[in-house]
């Protein structure tokens, strides 16, 4: 191949690979109205929210569930997000509400952030607005109200235009980060501290093994770097004993960004060296042991078989040595007078 051709495939693959990661980054921001999946998945419990799609009412959210909050009414018929009650108007530059009319607009147009509102453009003048009824959504091009089923919706939101100032919001790119709205609607993901993940209900960072997570953070250079990108191969996924990551052949010197995460089936753990899913009492692993394990008691990673660690919902608890330097088995998951010797202990 000559080294035109290749340039020019490389450059097609980064523009690829760009493009994957902003639209990665859009779908942490962004809500569709069309989504069937409950807003209030992002927050925590008893957080008063404004209503997607409207200006003048909010919603409780409550165990992870949208519950009907009021609307605003009379003199105070805003919800405002810095004051979390109703009021004479929105934020500071909020545009959340405004009317869709521009100097190109002329006639119908849809609504930006409601399926059924629609209003009347004279270019930027705006001339009447209103509600499609009975659950019907507006259709731009024919200037008529249909069924959902009869018509596309692309309103949307982002999520800093209905969360409150503060709030701890779930980030959907990974488990061990949140995101919080500025009074001025502008949005800031954090991450917590190492070792612990995002619970959505409580709104705090827990020990990341309580936390039931699919989309764990990936180790720096999981995938390599530029200068030695490792291609068609799996690596450990940094956070659970059974999880892996393969890194896909993106070309030399391109690591996968976004390399797609596996598990080992129960009772094995992944060896990175290897390269395989490995018996776990051969296979040592730093992370939480109980990964997989409802309840019951589990080897521990400690020098001469003795000691053992209770699991609880797959979730390493108190930890025991065997008395009078007694051995633990693995099989019947009591100590024995019995020698036992394990990899990962011996």
């Amino acid at each position: 191949m000559h080294n035109s051709q290749f340039a020019g495939r490389s450059v097609v693959i980064v523009v690829l690979l760009l493009a994957m990661a902003a639209q990665l980054q859009l779908s942490t921001q962004v809500e569709y109205m069309n989504s069937n999946q409950d807003i209030c998945r992002l927050f925590p419990d008893n957080t008063k929210i404004r209503e997607p799609g409207y200006c003048d009412r909010w919603i409780v959210c409550k165990n992870l569930k949208t519950t009907e909050g009021e609307i605003c009414t009379g003199s105070t018929s805003k919800f405002n997000l810095n004051s979390g009650s109703c009021a004479k108007s929105l934020e500071k530059k909020d545009t959340y509400c405004d009317a869709p009319c521009t100097s190109k607009t002329n006639g119908y147009v849809g609504d930006s952030f409601n399926c059924a509102n629609w209003y009347y453009c004279e270019k930027a003048k705006l001339l009447s607005s209103g509600v499609c009824e009975g659950g019907r959504y507006f259709d731009q091009a024919s200037g008529g109200c249909y069924y959902p089923q009869n018509t596309q919706c692309n309103a949307k939101f982002e999520i800093c235009q209905i969360a409150p100032v503060g709030v701890k919001v779930k980030d959907e790119v990974y488990c061990n980060s949140y995101i919080t709205c500025s009074k001025t609607g502008e949005m800031t993901r954090n991450e917590c501290e190492p070792g612990k993940y995002f619970e959505v209900l409580s709104g705090e960072c827990i020990q990341k093994a309580l936390v039931e997570c699919d989309k764990h953070p990936l180790p720096e250079d999981a995938c390599g770097n530029k200068k030695l990108a490792k291609r068609d191969t799996f690596v450990s996924d940094g956070a659970t004993c059974r999880g892996y990551l393969y890194c896909r052949d993106m070309g030399s010197g391109i690591p996968d960004p976004d390399p797609v995460w596996q598990q080992c089936p129960l009772g094995t753990f992944f060896n990175a060296t290897l390269q395989l899913c490995q018996d776990k009492s051969a296979c040592k692993c730093s992370e939480d042991r109980c990964d997989g394990r409802e309840s019951g008691f589990e080897l521990m990673q400690v020098a001469g078989c003795h000691n053992y660690v209770e699991c609880v919902n797959g979730v390493e608890m108190s930890p025991f040595r065997c008395d009078d330097d007694e051995y633990f088995d693995i099989e019947t998951e009591k100590c024995t007078t019995e020698p036992r010797h394990y990899q990962i202990c011996s």
